[in-house]
């Protein structure tokens, strides 16, 4: 009888306190104690050992309780945490936009000719990606052929400035299509800016370019830096184009060659810079 009773009294127990636990995680509190007072009524023989049972229950719920509170507060201070990092990133994304932009303004005010600034909005369907696609055109009075550079940020800040992206191939209205550097159809007039070594860039098709018609005695290291020599009447002279990566020899012994590595890295580029098809008032040489 004894263990009849007992059993009975530990069923209802584990419904209580299942009961108390699925009310507490849904805070229900009245609820709770409507069930509280049905279970003192169902064990009212056994008032001392109801007493004994709630006092024990009261203590896991308000535990369950606590606990419940704790994990919803570190949830939302993670929450809180990732918003933060994430706003410092943004933060720190803007004023390293803001110094680059600065620095290319200061550029524009110093350079003597004027530029365009334009945004990266695409590239030409291809295999690669040699023509990218900007949000300027002849409306903006941007025409065919004009220099298109890019700022370029490198640990040397006497290396830091405008690099050659390639020129305008096609305008349109309000966009146009830039011909890069590094396509096989590219060409201009370079030279090796320690030695004044004059030559021309061709693209390949792939990340290296070519310097070629150099002469066979030509004064050239790796490590050079290639920049336009202004003789093409497209870039003006002085533009960084690349770096000497290997030295070699011409067909027959006739020139000199070199693998150039260009300043830029085409695929990372959001905004270029068009230089207009004027030059202190005289095309550009």
């Amino acid at each position: 009888m004894l263990l009849t009773k007992k059993n009975k009294l530990l069923r209802l127990l584990i419904i209580y306190v299942s009961i108390s636990l699925l009310l507490l995680i849904f805070r229900t509190g009245q609820i709770v104690e409507i069930g509280r007072a049905l279970f003192l009524y169902l064990l009212a023989p056994s008032p001392r050992i109801v007493s004994k049972l709630l006092n024990e229950t009261g203590r896991i719920g308000e535990s369950v309780s606590r606990l419940v509170s704790a994990h919803e507060e570190n949830k939302l201070l993670r929450e809180r945490l990732n918003f933060l990092l994430q706003e410092r990133e943004k933060l720190q994304e803007t004023i390293s936009e803001n110094k680059r932009l600065k620095r290319i303004l200061n550029y524009q005010e110093e350079a003597p000719y004027e530029l365009v600034s334009a945004r990266v909005i695409g590239w030409t369907p291809s295999l690669l990606p040699f023509a990218l696609l900007i949000d300027r055109g002849i409306n903006q009075g941007i025409e065919k052929d004009a220099p298109v550079v890019a700022w370029q940020e490198v640990g040397n800040l006497q290396d830091t400035g405008m690099a050659v992206v390639g020129r305008i191939s096609e305008p349109s209205p309000d966009m146009s299509k830039v011909l890069l550097i590094t396509d096989s159809n590219s060409e201009l007039a370079a030279m090796v800016q320690r030695s004044r070594e004059k030559g021309v860039i061709a693209g390949t098709g792939d990340r290296l370019l070519l310097l070629k018609y150099l002469s066979p005695t030509a004064d050239l290291e790796i490590g050079d830096l290639i920049v336009t020599s202004g003789m093409g009447r497209i870039f003006p002279a002085g533009l960084a184009i690349g770096s000497v990566e290997e030295v070699l020899a011409g067909v027959g012994g006739l020139e000199k060659r070199a693998k150039v590595v260009p300043r830029l890295n085409i695929n990372q580029l959001e905004d270029v810079q068009i230089i207009k098809r004027q030059y202190l008032g005289r095309p550009v040489e």
